[in-house]
């Protein structure tokens, strides 16, 4: 059969797009691990402008059998789109939801008309239920014997039974090479994305992976882990992301991982990697082992200043864990993305204003200031609707860490949308300015630091005395609200609806 995979084109608006455009994985995933078809993906991050037009080019030219898509919850809406506009452009196209909304809100989603484009939903991991389903639609099984798969059932869906965690020794290496176009990227180097486990155990009441990989923490071996590495090589990749949804929870196979990675030669590609505070503090030879295997930047969990905040976030007192962290990652000429959650319940402005300052403090390298969302299926979900301080309960486009979807006790959401903004650019200027950056990038360093900023500085002060700090949250806001308009698939006239 030929089949077409598409991922999603909705991003955050965190993400400068212009420095930073990451691929998917988990359709390469799925392309490896099916035999006797012909497979193309589609990655429409590529095609942000021009998503109607690509999207008819590829379906009257390819003519899929199949095409499978997978969405989070704030992608969800494009991807019913997208598949509304593929049934009108070719009827006899069987279109296949995967992905975290379709696992986390099956039930929700097949009792609604939502679900009107879509002929099958693949709930949790995708690889073996997909193959699965692929030889049941060649009749070489029937429907009903395919693990973690819905299909429609007459005017409803029936759910076969649920699939357990896929056993990752008999996964095949995902396919990168059945991507349509080139494109992904940051500054200015390839980028791809490998995983070398899947899972976490920790109670984190914010997070929904659980629901998706159940509580469980699944390794690669770490050969197969090298070979996938080495795959990317081919392909002229210059960084590579560690998609790992806890790669701390085994300090021990980590170094053993930045080892092999050195061993092999694989330490002249440079690594990004998520990463917990109390992880990265408990070992002593972890970060220098890291630094030698070519590891450039990690994503610190640090969460939250407020030793409350991170009681109720279920994370425990890690403070001392970050700045002990933080410390051994810089003294390693690592850098540091810190990851903060903004408007927890009892926050009031003093108290999203010390997270700035703690950052600012430590000298991190790169905010992720997020704003905390109410997933669907998430117990932190639970206890907000039952403090009555979710403001957006279904509109799950705007459900992507950017936007205020709730209000805490003392600040409604736009006041908590305003002061992100505020601090953000109030500390911004310590982004790309800190001693580890100017010792990984000195050339930027100096660009930005002493030609861009001084001349922004300049035309602000030249032209900008009349506006406004609303006016110019205003205009943030507006461009931010552009990042996923997708005018060519959204306008009222173009029969996707």
């Amino acid at each position: 059969m030929k089949i077409l995979l598409l991922s999603m084109p909705d991003c955050t608006p965190l993400f400068n797009l212009k420095r930073w455009r990451p691929p998917n994985l988990a359709m390469p995933s799925l392309a490896g691990n099916l035999e006797g078809h012909e497979v193309r993906i589609g990655d429409l991050l590529l095609n942000r402008d021009t998503i109607k037009r690509t999207i008819t080019e590829l379906i009257n030219d390819y003519k899929p059998d199949v095409v499978g898509t997978s969405a989070m919850s704030f992608q969800f809406d494009t991807a019913k789109r997208i598949a509304a506009l593929i049934k009108d452009i070719r009827k006899e196209t069987t279109i296949v939801l995967g992905g975290y909304h379709a696992t986390l809100l099956h039930n929700e989603l097949c009792t609604s008309d939502e679900s009107k484009p879509f002929d099958y939903v693949v709930r949790g991991e995708g690889e073996s239920t997909f193959a699965e389903l692929m030889d049941a639609l060649q009749g070489k099984r029937s429907l009903d014997s395919v693990r973690g798969l819905s299909y429609r059932n007459g005017n409803g869906f029936t759910h076969n039974t649920h699939r357990p965690p896929e056993d990752l020794d008999k996964l095949k290496l995902p396919d990168r090479t059945k991507r349509l176009w080139p494109g992904n990227n940051f500054n200015g180097h390839i980028l791809d994305i490998v995983e070398t486990s899947r899972g976490c155990t920790m109670p984190c009441n914010f997070c929904c992976m659980e629901k998706m990989y159940g509580k469980s923490f699944r390794t690669y071996s770490i050969p197969r882990v090298v070979e996938d590495i080495g795959n990317c090589k081919k392909l002229g990749t210059g960084y590579i992301i560690f998609s790992d949804d806890n790669i701390c929870l085994d300090i021990k196979r980590f170094e053993e991982l930045c080892d092999a990675i050195s061993d092999a030669g694989h330490n002249d590609i440079n690594y990004i990697v998520q990463a917990s505070s109390s992880g990265i503090a408990s070992s002593d030879k972890l970060v220098e082992k890291m630094a030698r295997a070519g590891f450039k930047i990690v994503f610190l969990g640090i969460e939250n200043v407020s030793e409350e905040n991170l009681r109720r976030l279920k994370k425990g007192n890690i403070i001392k864990s970050t700045r002990l962290a933080v410390k051994k990652l810089h003294d390693n000429d690592i850098m540091v993305t810190g990851g903060i959650i903004l408007g927890n319940p009892d926050d009031k402005e003093e108290a999203i204003a010390n997270n700035y300052r703690f950052l600012k403090e430590l000298d991190i390298d790169f905010y992720a200031d997020q704003i905390l969302t109410p997933y669907p299926k998430t117990p932190i979900r639970d206890e907000m609707l039952q403090m009555g301080l979710i403001t957006n309960e279904h509109n799950y486009r705007r459900y992507n860490t950017f936007w205020a979807n709730i209000k805490t006790n003392h600040l409604s959401p736009d006041e908590i949308q305003f002061l992100r903004w505020k601090y953000n650019t109030l500390y911004g200027d310590n982004m790309l300015a800190t001693k580890t950056y100017r010792r990984n990038h000195p050339l930027v360093y100096l660009m930005v630091n002493y030609f861009w900023r001084p001349l922004d500085r300049l035309r602000n002060h030249l032209f900008g005395n009349n506006i406004t700090e609303r006016e110019r949250y205003k205009a943030a806001m507006q461009s931010a609200e552009e990042t996923n308009s997708f005018p060519d698939l959204f306008n009222d006239n173009d029969g996707a609806g």
